[in-house]
């Protein structure tokens, strides 16, 4: 019995969102940042139920998990223009197509190849959406394809964020290696482009619109209005675990067709990212503490296994489509780590035209990263 029972909605929601903000103000100190208020804020909800002071299942998740996450997701994805994306990419265009491939031939090949547990189908396919887009993408994989077991799901996350750790690594070592530099030559490596002496760039989606309330009302609305046709389609198509799947469709559908209506929502991305910090509490407070480290091992096995084969097919294929080495850094950090990082890889070593492309590309992969992991999934489960 939980100090705070699972009856009491109130204090339960503001422990979620009391937890979600101290997740925001952890990612502005410098261990925060190192280990992401992701992170945090998922094991502070497995010790906080785990030593009784709230529930491990209670309905308020279950409203969490049903109307918060759904609603998120339309919210995460209204600034996604892909023609504007696919237009300011550039040649970093190649370098995603291709990082993303060899990302997704990595986790199915090791899959096939050893065995990873009952849920490694859905494991592998959440860790591929989560690894060419990002979060959002790991969410949205993991209800489209029922992955719900709380200590494997945050076996699963913890797994994800040790391989970015370890990939972070292994695409800071690239440059060093003189056989990388070979198979890739680069510009940007010809003179010093170490970032010492050169002044941070600061990102911006743009020029902004002042806040205001009709602005975020409009953006909700429409969220909601998106996930109200999206149930309707899923049930019509008898296709209901597909759910999250089409209203990420129509969501892009309103984002690059409906572009009078979106440039005036107004912070739909960080109350989309409050909504998902909650539900990231929810996550933690299911789990039994006893269970997750057996759970998550082998998944961090599958994930550095995974940056290995990467790291060593990226070179091949990076050599036969003559990528170049700084472009498929920033692309590939755009895919496993998310656009805010790679545009901070391409200012810290003075890339200042990579920027944005850099940031654009991680858009591209909270578009596409659902479908492929979703994809990869359904693949694996025909083949295993």
């Amino acid at each position: 019995m939980s100090l705070i029972s699972a009856d009491q909605t109130f204090q339960l929601a503001t422990i979620l969102a009391g937890l979600a903000a101290f997740g925001f103000w952890a990612e502005t100190t410098q261990l925060g940042r190192k280990l992401s208020g992701v992170l945090i804020i998922l094991f502070l909800g497995v010790v906080l139920a785990n030593i009784g002071l709230i529930p491990h299942s209670a309905p308020m998740y279950g409203t969490v998990s049903s109307l918060l996450v759904p609603l998120a997701i339309p919210m995460l994805l209204f600034k996604a223009d892909l023609k504007q994306v696919i237009a300011e990419i550039g040649p970093m265009f190649k370098s995603f197509v291709a990082s993303a491939g060899v990302i997704a031939f990595s986790i199915i090949l090791l899959t096939l190849l050893f065995d990873f547990g009952p849920y490694e189908a859905q494991v592998a396919g959440t860790l591929t959406g989560s690894y060419i887009g990002g979060s959002l993408n790991f969410v949205a994989t993991a209800q489209a394809v029922e992955f719900a077991d709380p200590n494997h799901y945050i076996g699963a996350l913890t797994a994800d964020t040790i391989g970015a750790v370890f990939f972070m690594g292994v695409l800071m070592l690239m440059p060093a290696l003189a056989f990388v530099r070979r198979a890739m030559p680069s510009p940007y490596f010809s003179v010093d482009s170490s970032g010492g002496d050169s002044e941070p760039v600061v990102h911006e989606e743009g020029p902004g619109v002042p806040f205001n309330m009709i602005g975020l009302a409009a953006a909700l609305a429409t969220s909601l209005a998106i996930c109200a046709l999206g149930q309707l389609l899923a049930k019509m198509l008898g296709q209901e675990n597909y759910f999250i799947l089409i209203i990420t469709v129509l969501a892009l559908g309103v984002a690059n067709f409906v572009k009078p209506l979106v440039r005036n929502f107004n912070a739909e991305f960080e109350v989309g990212t409050f909504f998902m910090y909650m539900f990231f509490v929810t996550i933690g407070a299911s789990a039994d503490l006893a269970t997750i480290a057996g759970a998550a091992l082998p998944y961090v096995v599958l994930i550095c296994a995974s940056v290995c084969v990467f790291f060593v097919m990226i070179i091949i294929v990076g050599k036969l489509l003559k990528l170049d080495l700084a472009e498929l850094m920033i692309a590939a950090n755009a895919c496993i780590l998310g656009p805010a990082t790679a545009a901070a890889l391409a200012a810290g070593h003075g890339w200042r035209d990579l920027v944005t492309p850099g940031m654009l590309t991680g858009i591209l992969g909270y578009a596409v990263g659902t479908f492929i992991g979703v994809g990869t999934t359904n693949l694996l489960t025909w083949l295993l």
